[in-house]
């Protein structure tokens, strides 16, 4: 009887020790799964796509890395530090990333310049996604040459605007990348007796009517929440209500964009006519900490319960 006893003991100590080791192996696998996710996966993969835009070669850039489903918009290459801080969001969150590499004198340029036969153009990348043909003709500026516009050149931007959008298309959230340069408002001495007054610079303040004055800023908001403990400078502009409440609950400064703002060719416009999740999240040029620290806390709040 005592033998019995002693193997029925042994044998809810071997059942109890292969459930113990049982949860132990999935709590190890968990937390393996939540170390490698914070400490971010593979360096991302890269694909380059050359377009030919007139006598010039630009570079569309795509980044890929496993994890959360959104893409990373960067337009202006002169704007860096967002795209550092994109660069750095996408291996730790994963997702897309897409930006654009045109410059060929050294130094990074805002606008897209390039030259057609003898005309040389330029356009800002962010105000060429329109359906409307006027709204993308006055986009595009001509630098040098006989002041028409031809209509080739014209077909050349659309198709660039074309590109981008086939590879951002397919996702539901666009998180696009910017920088400003947040300068308060100065009178600067020019000549001896010639000054010039150069206003503030662009900022969350943008979207605040002021003086009465009307312009496509404040024209296209429905509503500004600002956190009067951050710089004017760090802010989100969304398209949808749900992710201005969201975001303002965190309390990050936030533009909500109207239901009909004035088409400008902007992706924020053009995004929400396609029903997209649009974000757009601006800090000043060289604050890389301020910008990563936004751009994480408005990750935490999509994918975190």
């Amino acid at each position: 009887m005592a033998f019995y006893r002693g193997v029925k003991k042994n044998s809810i100590f071997v059942t109890n020790l292969k459930i113990f080791v049982s949860m132990l192996a999935r709590l190890l696998t968990i937390a393996f799964l939540v170390i490698s996710f914070k400490m971010g996966a593979a360096p991302p993969t890269e694909k380059i796509i050359p377009f030919k835009l007139g006598d010039e070669t630009i570079y569309l850039k795509i980044y890929t890395s496993p994890g959360h489903h959104q893409v990373f918009l960067h337009l202006h290459e002169n704007e860096f530090t967002s795209l550092d801080a994109g660069m750095q969001i996408l291996e730790k969150f994963g997702g897309k990333l897409v930006t654009i590499a045109h410059s060929t004198d050294g130094t990074r340029h805002r606008n897209i310049v390039f030259r057609h036969g003898k005309q040389t153009f330029q356009f800002d990348p962010n105000r060429i996604f329109t359906n409307n043909a006027e709204v993308l003709k006055k986009t595009i500026k001509i630098v040098k040459g006989k002041d028409v516009l031809p209509e080739e050149v014209v077909s050349m931007v659309q198709r660039l605007a074309d590109l981008i959008w086939s590879e951002i298309r397919s996702y539901d959230m666009i998180i696009a990348l910017h920088n400003n340069i947040n300068k308060p408002a100065e009178v600067s001495r020019r000549w001896l007796f010639w000054t010039r007054y150069e206003p503030e610079s662009y900022s969350i303040k943008s979207y605040i009517k002021s003086h009465d004055i009307q312009d496509d800023n404040n024209s296209s908001c429905s509503d500004v929440y600002v956190n009067a403990a951050l710089n004017n400078s760090e802010f989100f502009i969304v398209t949808q209500l749900q992710d201005f409440e969201m975001l303002r609950l965190h309390r990050c400064s936030v533009v909500l964009q109207n239901a009909n703002p004035i088409d400008d060719g902007s992706m924020s416009v053009f995004a929400a006519a396609h029903q997209k999740r649009y974000f757009n999240s601006e800090a000043k040029h060289g604050k890389l900490d301020a910008q990563l620290e936004m751009i994480e806390v408005l990750m935490n709040a999509l994918y975190q319960p």
